[in-house]
């Protein structure tokens, strides 16, 4: 029988007063109000407001957030945080994203109406309320001056699909994400039997054992969700406002931030309005510097690491809320860019990517073992690797959300028969790698196929250690043609002695889904006898790696190529 532990809302803290903010549609949602400065409400002073909205309950400890709204407080702001609709102690239907511009732009126009706001209000959040600041400022309400999203972006756990014959493989996270957090207003906490086929029958049970099911999980099988993110183009098209996008070099979910912000710097008005902060943390915003993580420096349960991680977790978006509002500073002199190198220091740029970004071009050479080298080798010797789902490569991790918690030596890995790995020099000083991580495959697949990367850091004695990765799912067959794999970007320094490897395999799982028949699907189809498949990586051209200056545009050409766009 599975654990499953319900996670209920917790106490309001006697410094807050909970409110019942209205929507348009007469649907009421909770809100914690902090008063800077105010033993009693009624003497607050008029000042600017941050507005926090998320489905993870304002009183629990997973976020803390009284504990955050009690430092914006200290630097002279209010603080509104809001369950929103459906979670918690808020009303409505628990429906995943589909009311977030709307609910956001009257929860603004409710904060302006109360006479301890003088009119301005920013928001800040991370992943799912992160996201709820981006749909605000969709929603277009003409009192929210800035917004700070943290570790998310416009089409939060949508499979992006390229437009040349490949798309993004589908996470296992989402529909878990459905089955934890969105079955009803609260949280439910349990683990799921990864080895179960096919995928849906672990939660099937889950949903047996609990006697309800989650609406979200089921549309995701019915075609008929009505949750569809706004996509980059709603928020293109909508009012710029000055917007800071802190990324994570770790997260999971980067793919979705890298997304946005490349489409924002193609438009004039919002890329003049671009922030970047790059740092070396996860999507639960452990940070490299500790990782592996000990016990005392886990932030969800040890006060003292939560408060020497503040600073960090939060300085950065006062000093822009501050700038914004012209509190202190100014916005036109604070860097475009911050990034952390990870190993190394801080930089600034105007621009990602920086000027001295690598321009670093790595070929994949099979003769006479597998390596990165920098000069073509003269004659393509082809490698090849079959894909097992019934023996997955299996995930850097134990939570695709904490990878810097446990992260991994993942040296064992590169010695299975089903990863090639390519393995570069010694460099003999430490090197930073600067830029966008693109690879160029040269590939014979068929349509279906699912091709991960892993850019590693390769130790003297022989640990790996994961820096960057990608992956796509190919819609079409290829004979030895092009296929772009993006894995984003880095700020990496590999120190002297170190070596830059690449893993290149069929699966990453659980925290990607297996490839399966053609036609079938993993998460319902029949679990039958596993179907294998041989994959080819060579061609007429030599693959590389390119480390650098490449910019969205040339990435964008490289797929249209292929027939595709951005």
């Amino acid at each position: 029988m599975l654990t499953v532990s319900k996670i209920g809302p917790g106490d309001v803290p006697p410094d807050a007063e909970q409110v019942m903010i209205p929507m348009r549609d007469g649907v009421r949602l909770a809100a914690d109000v902090y008063l800077a400065g105010a033993a009693d409400p009624a003497g607050a002073r008029p000042n600017a407001v941050v507005l926090v909205r998320l489905p993870y309950d304002k009183n629990g400890v997973y976020c803390f957030m009284p504990v955050i709204s009690r430092y914006f407080l200290a630097r002279g702001y209010h603080v509104v945080v809001q369950d929103v609709r459906g979670k918690y102690r808020s009303e409505g239907a628990t429906e995943f994203g589909l009311h977030e511009a709307d609910d956001g732009c009257d929860t603004i126009q409710w904060i302006t109406g109360q006479p301890w706001c003088d009119g301005d209000v920013v928001m800040w959040g991370d992943s799912y309320y992160g996201y709820t600041t981006i749909a605000a400022a969709i929603g277009g309400h003409p009192a929210l001056k800035a917004v700070a999203p943290r570790v998310t972006g416009s089409q939060l756990s949508m499979t992006l699909e390229y437009g040349d014959g490949t798309r993004d493989v589908e996470q296992t996270a989402r529909k878990f994400y459905f089955a934890s957090h969105y079955v009803d207003a609260d949280r439910y906490e349990w683990a799921p039997d990864w080895s179960r086929r096919p995928l849906r029958a672990a939660f099937e049970e889950f949903f047996e054992q609990l006697g309800k099911r989650s609406p979200n999980f089921d549309a995701e099988f019915t075609g008929e969700s009505r949750f569809v993110p706004p996509p980059v183009k709603a928020l293109l098209e909508s009012r710029p406002v000055p917007v800071l996008y802190t990324i994570g070099w770790f997260d999971n979910c980067a793919v979705w931030s890298w997304h946005d912000v490349r489409a924002l710097s193609r438009e004039p008005e919002w890329a003049e309005r671009l922030y970047l902060r790059l740092e070396a943390i996860d999507h639960e915003n452990y940070w490299l510097g500790h990782a592996p993580v000990a016990p005392r420096d886990d932030h969800a349960s040890a006060p003292a690491a939560l408060e020497r991680m503040l600073p960090r977790y939060l300085d950065p978006a006062i000093e822009f809320f501050d700038a914004v509002l012209g509190r202190s500073g100014d916005l036109a002199a604070l860097p475009r860019v911050r990034y952390e190198v990870c190993h190394g220091g801080w930089g600034e740029s105007d621009a990602w990517p920086p000027p001295q970004a690598s321009g670093l071009e790595y070929y994949l050479s099979a003769d006479p073992v597998p390596a990165l080298t920098a000069e073509a080798p003269p004659q393509e010797s082809p490698l090849r690797w079959t894909h097992d789902p019934s023996d997955p490569v299996p995930s850097a991790g134990a939570n695709p959300f904490a990878s810097l918690f446990d992260r991994s030596d993942l040296s064992s890995i590169g010695r299975r028969e089903d990863v090639l790995r390519f393995t570069g020099p010694a460099v003999g000083e430490d090197t930073d790698l600067l830029g966008t991580v693109t690879l160029l495959l040269r590939l014979t697949a068929p349509a279906g196929a699912h091709v991960h990367t892993r850019l590693l850091d390769v130790t003297p004695d022989g640990g790996a250690f994961l820096v960057a990765k990608g992956q796509i799912r190919l819609d079409v067959p290829l004979s030895g043609e092009e296929a772009v794999v993006d894995l984003q970007n880095i700020a990496y320094r590999l120190r002297a002695g170190h070596r830059l490897a690449l893993d290149i395999m069929g699966s990453d799982f659980p925290e990607y889904v297996t490839e399966c028949p053609a036609g079938a699907d993993p998460w319902s189809g029949p679990p039958g006898e596993p179907v294998t498949r041989e994959i080819t990586l060579g061609g007429s051209r030599p693959s590389c790696l390119r480390i650098g200056r490449w910019q969205p545009e040339q990435l964008r050409r490289a797929r249209e190529r292929r027939g595709g766009g951005s």
